[in-house]
């Protein structure tokens, strides 16, 4: 294989960089969150300009790119100096939620491009520890062998809906896919289903009106976690403006769907969903309180935008990471996703080590 080039640079001019992150993502694919509909709203929301890591072949061609940025995180009232992949350090924009966050890389190539990335990562020297989160499995494990010491900052699981094999198997509408399901999945859902059928037709419909929905899934989002005494993610006002950036470019060209569920013309579900290169990824939602617990507007809400993507042509309907019960009753396991910091042994981080060593040997 011919010998990869990289290099660490800071950002000057985005529009440039657009252009050469859209021609390698043209060529290569990757995940909806490595793509410019999203890094490209990401980047306007940073105070400073990140630092582009690229990779190139002999040819001077791009094989992998990805954006850094420094930050400074206080760990037991110690300064931890952080390079971070693709989110920023700051929990109220970090709530988006990057998901299967690596280098931007050619198939293949990952691994590669990961250790070529270590060279001036290692020589820009002015970082304890790499972060990136949201990271899958398979990448978590790449990032392992590249001779840093690594810490598992947070971990959960995902699921998914294979639609492929399903049609596959003849399942084209909700009743095909809920018979693939667990018997008390499979209960609920078809009582819940001829219990809303009673208000009138079941309908899943597109929104186009951005305001009003999000004033609904707002609603119902919130009431969610102000009733076990917390704040959603639409209650966060940097959370909104990315989504609206983001959605201004992306809702046109059909890479998110705003979905409405309805009875008998009352809504009961919203659902926020990207859609890129065969992928529905559930992204965000929100839910009607019924007082009678036998109806399940979650369960239902996916149950037809599955049926909904089953009739098209999407792949896969992924409900990304989370470890939500409902997520492993409609749908099978996918990678574990998976937050890591990878450390130096520098001296913060040696004292620090020490200190959770001895908290662990002091816990009951």
């Amino acid at each position: 294989m011919m010998p990869l080039s990289s290099d660490l640079t800071p950002v000057t001019d985005t529009a440039a960089l657009a252009d050469r992150w859209r021609v390698l993502e043209t060529r290569v694919g990757g995940p909806f969150f490595l793509s410019w509909t999203w890094i490209g709203p990401w980047i306007a929301t940073l105070d400073t300009p990140p630092l582009l890591l690229a990779v190139t072949d002999g040819e001077g061609t791009d094989i992998a790119l990805g954006l850094f940025v420094q930050f400074v995180e206080r760990r037991r009232g110690l300064p931890i100096r952080q390079m971070r992949l693709h989110d920023t350090g700051i929990t109220s924009r970090d709530a988006i939620t990057i998901e299967f966050n690596s280098l931007l890389c050619a198939p293949g190539m990952e691994a590669a491009a990961w250790h070529a990335a270590m060279r001036p990562l290692r020589a820009h020297g002015r970082w304890d520890e790499i972060v990136v989160s949201g990271a899958t499995d398979a990448t978590s494990s790449i990032l392992a062998g590249l001779g840093l010491g690594m810490y598992h900052r947070a971990e959960t699981t995902s699921a998914h809906v294979d639609l492929t094999a399903l049609r596959e198997q003849g399942a084209t509408d909700a009743d095909a896919y809920i018979a693939t399901l667990g018997k008390n999945t499979r209960s609920q859902l078809r009582r819940s289903m001829r219990l809303y059928a009673e208000r009138g037709p079941l309908r899943l419909d597109r929104c186009d009106d951005v305001e009003r929905f999000f004033a609904e899934l707002g609603e119902h989002h919130e009431a969610k976690w102000q009733a076990v005494g917390g704040a959603g993610a639409t209650a966060n006002a940097d959370y909104m403006a990315f989504h609206r950036r983001m959605m201004a470019d992306a809702l046109p060209k059909g890479e998110v769907e705003l979905l409405r569920a309805s009875a008998g013309g009352r809504p009961f579900g919203w659902l926020y969903n990207f859609v890129s290169r065969g992928r529905v990824l559930f992204y965000l939602s929100g839910f009607c309180t019924e007082e009678d617990n036998r109806l399940k507007p979650g369960l239902v809400t996916h149950a037809l935008a599955i049926e909904h993507h089953l009739k098209g042509n999407a792949e896969i309907y992924d409900f990304m990471g989370g470890t939500n019960r409902y997520k492993t009753s409609l749908g099978q396991p996918g990678p574990d996703i998976i937050a890591v910091s990878l450390q130096r042994n520098t001296p913060v981080l040696m004292v620090e080590n020490i200190a959770r060593k001895l908290k662990a040997r002091i816990r009951p």
